[in-house]
């Protein structure tokens, strides 16, 4: 009988032994200035991953049964090989999402494709240039999610007649050391997933996800300005769980109180 338990039992891990995903930024080049993005002030030089890197990755990653990766940047779509990096990780068996601002259109087949529209750039003057985007990777039969910080009250009005044709939107708690403190102010309506928000929510970030840079370095997200040199996934997930990161501890408290 105990044998035969055995057999049939199915062991689930939490948090798992080893990431489940990764936020993987291939390089740190932008066509864009954004005022909010830490990279428009950055004095380094133009990085990238190489595809050569990205299938040694994929290898390990698959061996450890990762099974997202997000792809981001900079602008993911400036790399020369995003294609081939895209292409070979979906044929690994990886779920793929890319980020992008919508500037760049390239023939890309992802999962899923966020078009990032983080700020009144004056390049977004012109409302057709999203919904060009929109449209381009809709024809490739992508999946497609609309990025939009609200940095202020003020820009609410810009998220309505912009986003009227949406299905859904939802709104992401806001980033550690965020200076937005008025949440409670934007009223509950239909399809808006904020009562979540408004708590709290589990932080998968050094928890069943991390962060790979362009520079070969790990750390537990983007926000996170400790990282490690990237040796392999047992031994930069051992140390990066070492690290404290305040809003995902104070997460996980809020939880064991319930």
């Amino acid at each position: 009988m105990k044998d035969s338990i055995k057999s049939n039992l199915t062991i689930i891990r939490y948090p798992p032994q080893y990431p489940k995903s990764v936020h993987l930024y291939i390089t740190n080049e932008c066509n864009l200035g954004c005022e909010k993005c830490y990279y428009r002030t950055s004095s380094d030089p133009h990085q990238q991953l190489s595809l050569e890197q990205m299938s040694s990755l994929f290898q390990e990653w698959e061996k450890y049964d990762l099974t997202s990766i997000a792809i981001g940047g900079g602008e993911p779509l400036l790399h020369p090989e995003i294609s081939e990096i895209i292409q070979l990780a979906k044929e690994m068996g990886f779920f793929i999402a890319v980020t992008t601002n919508g500037t760049v259109l390239k023939s890309i087949t992802p999962d899923r494709i966020h078009i990032s529209y983080d700020e009144l750039h004056p390049t977004w003057k012109n409302e057709k240039l999203i919904q060009n985007a929109i449209n381009y990777y809709s024809k490739l039969r992508c999946k497609i999610g609309i990025n939009h910080i609200v940095t202020n009250l003020k820009n609410i009005e810009y998220i309505e007649t912009t986003f009227e044709k949406v299905d859904n939107i939802l709104l992401i708690r806001e980033k550690p050391k965020s200076s937005f403190t008025q949440w409670d102010s934007i009223p509950y309506q239909q399809n808006y997933w904020i009562e979540g928000c408004r708590e709290g929510s589990i932080c998968e970030q050094g928890v069943l996800s991390f962060h790979y840079n362009y520079n070969n370095e790990a750390s537990i997200c983007s926000n996170f300005k400790e990282s490690i040199p990237y040796t392999s996934l047992p031994d930069i997930w051992h140390k990066l769980k070492q690290f404290k990161c305040k809003l995902r501890d104070n997460n996980q408290k809020r939880v064991k109180k319930i």
